[in-house]
């Protein structure tokens, strides 16, 4: 975990910075579920096991900001999915099937704008959405995103980029 970072979170919602073996356990079963797969790490991707859960999750919290999403439930805080901030990748998952659809996911990215502006940073880059993905590029436009190009992955399926120009960067 980056020394700086720390948690984020609305009144329903937090993003807890990565603890390690607890957070990988919490998570084995939403990377084996077939429609987190799907739309996170594309069509025919077998389950995760937990190797390359902890693989995964190595790579990017040396990479970025790697956050476990939290939901406040009869008192407690739930871990529902994951997230990293990265320079040039912005990965997110809503593993828990009952939390998908009630706007979690946009909460989660407005509360990353937010730590990216506070940090200085220029854009948010999506590297990649699966276009079959028409849900998360419509929650990604909705918060001001905008597609900065198209391309066929290294398993031939069509993705898009997209990214956000941070509000206090452009220039007014």
């Amino acid at each position: 975990m980056r020394e700086d970072m720390k948690i984020l979170q609305d009144k329903e919602v937090r993003l807890r910075p990565f603890r390690g073996e607890c957070d990988v356990d919490a998570s084995t079963t939403w990377y084996q579920e077939p429609e987190v797969l799907r739309y996170s790490e594309g069509e025919g991707t077998e389950p995760y096991d937990r190797g390359t859960i902890e693989r995964m999750y190595h790579f990017l919290s040396e990479h970025g900001e790697l956050y476990i999403i939290e939901v406040w439930e009869n008192g407690v805080w739930h871990p529902i999915g994951d997230v990293t901030l990265c320079p040039d990748m912005i990965p997110i998952v809503i593993g828990e099937a009952q939390y998908r659809g009630h706007g979690i996911g946009r909460r989660v990215i407005k509360l990353l704008m937010e730590r990216a502006n506070a940090r200085g940073r220029e854009r948010i880059v999506v590297s990649k959405i699966y276009s079959y993905n028409k849900r998360s590029r419509r929650m990604f436009e909705s918060l001001g995103f905008h597609c900065a190009g198209s391309f066929i992955d290294n398993k031939g399926r069509s993705c898009i980029k997209m990214e956000l120009i941070l509000g206090s960067n452009k220039g007014e």
